[in-house]
């Protein structure tokens, strides 16, 4: 993808192109490093996924989705940032625009990887919660494409990892493997009914019936509860 010029203006898009033609912009290089670097200082991703390949994978999502470089950019943020905001600092760097879309759509994700947030299993459940209302009721179609590109992100991480390593992986999930793949099927399935002729859906729905697969539930659960004794 061809380098615009550099835009002085954090919410200029000048010159980015139609959504299936987007062209990478010089702000958009700036957040992608920004994001990478936050990125790894909080090590929000699973061990073995670069951050720099994580945050551009985000955006790739969104972008081959029909999304904007305003969307591209706030994906990566979102996915950049623990659960702190900071928002003045977004705003000189990004823009206003930016900034709306990356306080939309932060709360309550990270509920599908294991381990992806140190959460306990009650904060856990208040947040899968939280996030399946938000991707039932989300008006904004923007914020709408990049929480769904989050959770195939997502997905994709949790797939990659069971192929890896089997099970053992949900030794990390801080509620019980069956509780996890319900939340899975239950948001996955939320978003593609909401999003029937989206680019990520159809891969949405053949991600969480692989993740299922693979998970071998009873040998996932029997090393969970040796792991998490008396937790829930």
């Amino acid at each position: 993808m061809a380098t615009e010029r550099d835009q002085t203006d954090p919410d200029d898009e000048s010159g980015t192109g139609a959504p299936d033609e987007v062209r990478v912009s010089t702000k958009f290089l700036r957040a992608a490093q920004w994001a990478a670097d936050r990125h790894a200082e909080h090590a929000v991703g699973l061990p073995g996924t670069p951050s720099l390949a994580q945050v551009l994978g985000l955006a790739s999502l969104v972008i081959e989705d029909g999304g904007t470089e305003r969307e591209a950019i706030a994906a990566m943020i979102v996915d950049a940032l623990g659960d702190e905001m900071p928002t003045a600092e977004l705003r000189n760097r990004l823009g206003k625009k930016v900034t709306a879309l990356v306080v939309a759509t932060h709360p309550d994700r990270g509920t599908i990887a294991p381990g992806r947030l140190p959460l306990r299993a009650d904060d856990w459940r208040t947040r899968a919660a939280a996030a399946l209302e938000r991707a039932a009721t989300e008006a904004d179609p923007s914020a709408l494409r990049i929480r769904a590109a989050g959770v195939l992100q997502e997905l994709r991480i949790l797939q990659r990892e069971l192929r890896r390593n089997g099970t053992i992986v949900y030794v990390r999930s801080p509620a019980p493997p069956l509780e996890l793949l319900d939340h899975v099927r239950a948001l996955a399935g939320t978003l593609a009914r909401r999003r029937p002729r989206a680019a990520t859906t159809a891969e949405l729905r053949t991600t969480v019936t692989d993740v299922e697969r693979l998970s071998e539930i009873e040998n996932a659960t029997i090393a969970w509860r040796v792991t998490h004794a008396g937790a829930a």
